[in-house]
């Protein structure tokens, strides 16, 4: 009996001790790395004295007051933040177990130095990891900070950095200064604007036209081409590549947690994804769930991030084109990036220079190159079929501000060609055309003999003489050419000239041709219209 006794006093003995070291362990807090300095992600793993806890608060000051200091608590007992300053900061962390039961520590962090300006091709800025807190993006009452809205500003920076530019104009803090305009109270960056001004200043090409199909938006980023789009209802987005396999879109995106936030509202359920290590796309059903990824104490939100998304459900917001200038015309000085008025086997219209200092000149077509990947060599497709041909998005359909369909004759450049669809430039948009309703001309590289329409001598008025498909009278309209027009010959069948004039090819008689300068050489056609 007192053998049992003795047992159960040394058992009891021993529970009250572990119950003492339990109550005697302390909240532990660790940081990396061990010597941050400015601008670096400090972060901290906060550790439980004893298990029961509830969440953790964080409060974070420094000699001149407090940077965070949390209400409530929270799960994530890994977090991070961004110091601003050169400064002795104290981060206590407060483990909640019940309603008056917390335990504290705190841990002093020296910062001092500063780090690199966070930039290069793979950059990922956190829009929400408290650095850019005071950065003001519009000045004007309501006043708006990047860290709020510059959700586009964040996106046209990740963009241009993939483009090669560097400095610090590119910086988001510069370019929210320069492009501030673009906000619109209440409803964010206007992006559309945003992007085409950029594309004026930096020399890059887009489009007025959103790629929604699967194919389009396949088919450019395989190009090389980067997308912005709006990813969920006020957020942008970009995208700068895509799977092997085609299915699964590259996303960068600043504001992770705001992409999450909207997820089951906007219905991106099912719709994003982490490559995990097996090489496998695994789904996030929420931010946590994403590798790597930070969580900011101060502002309660997570980093932006790199991750998937599925195709179909970016095609379907719609994304916007930002492609590297795609035309380029050689000259004594060397390639210099143009834009495309008309197309042409032998002579093509360009746009050289911006704005006030734009002017249009003919050039030989072999004088350009077209950088885009898609077809062996620089082609021109033009219209073959009879009946004329439509242009249209990647689905084969229609496009909605061309409906009309191109008269045979047509000229159009291509820089893509695959077994059913041409991938052609018309006028302002980038499209596709079907392969059976077009032939594949060679770009010319010979010399060639050119002329300007003309009526009984005269190369000025109004008058204007009929273009056809062949050198038959009954043969079908091409176009018309107004007198003075500058065309290019192609070849001569008994009284009747193949010219090239306006992006257009056809048949014009003998008698309303003046020739002019043969065998040209290589240099400016003129400047013709």
């Amino acid at each position: 009996m007192r053998k049992s006794f003795g047992i159960l006093f040394l058992l009891a003995l021993l529970l009250a001790l572990l119950c003492c070291a339990s109550a005697l362990a302390e909240v532990e807090i660790t940081f990396t790395p061990e010597n941050p300095r400015l601008g670096d992600y400090v972060d901290v793993t906060v550790t439980p004295g004893r298990e029961g806890a509830l969440g953790v608060r964080y409060t974070l000051t420094t000699p001149e007051g407090t940077v965070c200091n949390e209400k409530d608590a929270t799960e994530h007992y890994t977090a991070s933040f961004r110091p601003r300053e050169e400064a002795e900061y104290t981060l206590t962390a407060t483990v909640v177990y019940g309603k008056k039961d917390e335990e504290s520590a705190s841990v002093t962090i020296p910062v001092s130095g500063t780090a690199p300006v966070q930039q290069g091709a793979d950059v990922v800025y956190s829009q929400k990891d408290g650095w850019w807190h005071s950065v003001i993006y519009r000045p004007k009452k309501p006043i708006e900070t990047l860290e709020k809205g510059g959700c586009a500003i964040f996106s046209l920076s990740h963009i241009l950095q993939r483009l090669g530019f560097s400095g610090e104009d590119i910086l988001p803090e510069n370019l929210c200064v320069k492009n501030s305009r673009f906000y619109i109270p209440g409803r964010g960056t206007d992006n559309p604007g945003l992007i085409l001004q950029a594309s004026k200043d930096y020399g890059f090409t887009t489009q007025e036209d959103l790629i929604e199909t699967e194919k389009g938006v396949a088919d450019c980023l395989k190009r090389g081409d980067l997308l912005t789009f709006m990813i969920v209802t006020g957020h942008i987005a970009m995208a700068d590549g895509i799977s092997e396999d085609g299915q699964y879109v590259h996303i960068v995106d600043s504001a992770t947690g705001a992409t999450f936030e909207r997820k089951d509202r906007w219905k991106t359920k099912g719709h994003i994804f982490y490559l995990a290590e097996d090489g496998s796309f695994t789904e996030a059903m929420s931010a946590d769930e994403l590798p790597g990824i930070r969580w900011f104490f101060e502002t309660e939100d997570y980093c932006g991030m790199a991750y998937w998304m599925d195709l179909h459900y970016c095609a379907h917001q719609g994304m916007r084109l930002v492609r590297k200038d795609w035309l380029q015309l050689e000259t004594d000085s060397g390639l210099e990036s143009v834009e495309l008025d008309y197309s042409g086997t032998m002579v093509t219209k360009v746009i050289r220079g911006q704005d006030d200092t734009a002017e249009s000149l003919r050039v030989p077509t072999k004088d350009l190159r077209w950088t885009t990947s898609g077809s062996d060599s620089p082609k021109v497709a033009i219209v073959s079929n009879k009946k004329g041909a439509n242009l249209l998005d990647g689905d084969g359909k229609n496009l909605e501000r061309y409906s009309k369909k191109l008269n045979p004759g047509t000229l159009l450049t291509v820089l893509g060609v695959d077994e059913d669809l041409c991938y052609v430039f018309w006028k302002d948009t980038f499209c596709y055309i079907a392969a059976k309703n077009v032939d594949l001309l060679p770009v010319h590289e010979g010399a060639f003999s050119s002329g300007i329409v003309s009526m009984n001598g005269k190369t000025s008025g109004t008058a204007k003489v009929t273009v056809r498909a062949g050198t038959k009278k009954n043969s079908a309209k091409v176009t018309e050419w107004t007198i003075g027009t500058p065309v290019a010959i192609a070849e001569k069948d008994g009284s009747y000239y193949l010219a090239e004039g306006k992006g257009r090819r056809g048949w014009i008689h003998e008698q309303y041709i003046t020739l002019e300068g043969a065998d040209t050489d290589g240099q400016t056609v003129d400047q013709g219209e």
